[in-house]
């Protein structure tokens, strides 16, 4: 309940805007100023489109970009492009807040305190390309059973995973 109370309170604190900002500039300035930041958000929209999604495909099959912060930036200038689509002069500067690079990066840092992806935390840097994890292992080959074992290596003869006898 408590995420509803700013989508309730917001359209009166817009229209309080709307009307200082019209007693301050008059109402025609207020009006074009409304359908400015309307067609910069139109711009905004035309502009990232699929473009950061393709550059994020693009990073993940050649790995020199970082995907992850590329699809960030996105979803974030698309926001932001939504933000200034929405009449009203508080969200329009929620919007340019948010197409300030240096507040998606701090955005993109919190967020990834928060990420999991089974278990794991999320690297917003992908493992360099050639380096892969070593795996230091023993191992004893059993591909045939009783060849290398001795007696006593064997389950008991009423386990079901002693091998079939020949």
């Amino acid at each position: 309940m408590r995420f509803l109370l700013p989508l309730l309170i917001l359209p009166l604190l817009e229209i309080a805007g709307f009307a200082w900002v019209g007693s301050q500039i008059g109402a025609l300035n207020t009006v074009l100023l409304v359908l400015l930041s309307g067609i910069v958000g139109v711009l905004l929209l035309q502009r990232t489109g699929l473009e950061s999604v393709r550059r994020a495909q693009v990073g993940l099959r050649t790995g020199e970009t970082e995907p992850m912060r590329d699809m960030f930036k996105g979803l974030c200038m698309a926001f932001s492009a939504i933000l200034f689509l929405i009449p009203g002069f508080i969200t329009d500067i929620l919007g340019l807040i948010l197409f300030l690079p240096p507040v998606r990066a701090a955005l993109l840092a919190r967020m990834t305190i928060f990420m999991q992806v089974n278990g794991q935390p999320v690297r917003s840097r992908p493992r360099p390309a050639g380096r892969q994890p070593v795996i230091d292992v023993d191992y004893q080959d059993v591909s045939t059973p009783g060849a290398s074992d001795q007696a006593g290596d064997l389950p008991p003869p009423d386990s079901k995973w002693r091998p079939p006898s020949p």
